[in-house]
């Protein structure tokens, strides 16, 4: 997959804001994604709490669409390996999308269900 992040000089890798966000552009749609240091209390795929390593980071990112969140995703990579890293971040942009796909999916039948069964009432 390649990634396509917004204005940031065309390069391999990604950059993230001070804030530490980033935005792509995957298949017309825009999703920011938040990298943080990861906590125990996160719930990675540890089998214990005390397998927390300290260069996790947790990546979370989100869909909006006019102001309305639509799509989320979240996932887990080593800050210090660039391959985890570019999983990641691949993973959590795809999801987000995919995301966002079935949730507008969902709002458009129960609209139109809504409109078959309550327009033929409008005058």
């Amino acid at each position: 997959m390649e990634l396509h992040q917004l204005r940031t000089p065309a390069d391999p890798g990604f950059r993230l804001d001070l804030d530490g966000t980033a935005r792509f552009v995957h298949e017309g749609y825009t999703v920011t994604v938040e990298v943080r240091w990861a906590e125990p209390d996160d719930g990675r795929y540890y089998s214990k709490p005390t397998d927390h390593v300290e260069h996790d980071v947790v990546l979370t990112g989100t869909v909006e669409l006019e102001g309305v969140g639509v799509g989320a995703s979240r996932s887990f990579a080593n800050e210090r390996d660039a391959h985890s890293m570019r999983e990641a971040m691949e993973e959590v942009v795809r999801d987000a999308v995919d995301s966002a796909r079935y949730t507008v999916a969902r709002l458009s039948a129960r609209v139109e269900e809504t409109d078959r069964k309550y327009g033929a009432r409008q005058p």
